[in-house]
């Protein structure tokens, strides 16, 4: 029997660090967002990028998560994604661009050791999210009809 509990008490400690690490990064995010909401900043931002964002069938609130996805990382996005209200089309398009596009700078780097140019890595990366999220807004479009 205690061979059992080794791993498993293992795992639950890594479990923990893991869910701290992740706390310490989403719940500043969030708050982050929420006193930017709460001044008026996220509508602002929001009411510039509308139009663009209006492409992907998303709005203008979701560049917010777009860029810290792309920037910073996958967690801080997700603690903006996590103020919005989304529907379920909007979070498959964001997660979607988000998937491939996550971390460019740290990403493009590692990339970089295949042999591929950091500059073309990097743009490959960013036209594939933009041209993926364009796509899929086309296919929700014209499931729904609208």
């Amino acid at each position: 029997m205690s061979t059992l509990a080794e791993p498993i008490k293992k795992g639950f400690s890594k479990s923990l660090q893991l869910l701290w690490l992740l706390i310490k990064i989403i719940v500043p995010v969030s708050c982050l967002v929420a006193i930017l909401d709460f001044y008026g900043i996220i509508d602002r931002i929001a009411g510039f990028f509308s139009p663009a964002m209006a492409l992907f069938g998303l709005p203008g609130e979701a560049t917010i998560a777009l860029l810290l996805s792309f920037f910073v990382n996958f967690y801080a996005a997700l603690g903006v994604i996590t103020t919005l209200s989304l529907s379920p089309q909007q979070i498959t398009i964001l997660a979607v661009m988000i998937g491939i596009c996550h971390e460019l700078p740290v990403e493009t780097v590692v990339c970089s050791y295949t042999g591929l140019r950091i500059p073309v890595s990097a743009a490959l990366r960013l036209f594939t999210a933009l041209a993926a999220g364009l796509v899929l807004n086309l296919i929700y479009s014209l499931a729904v009809g609208g």
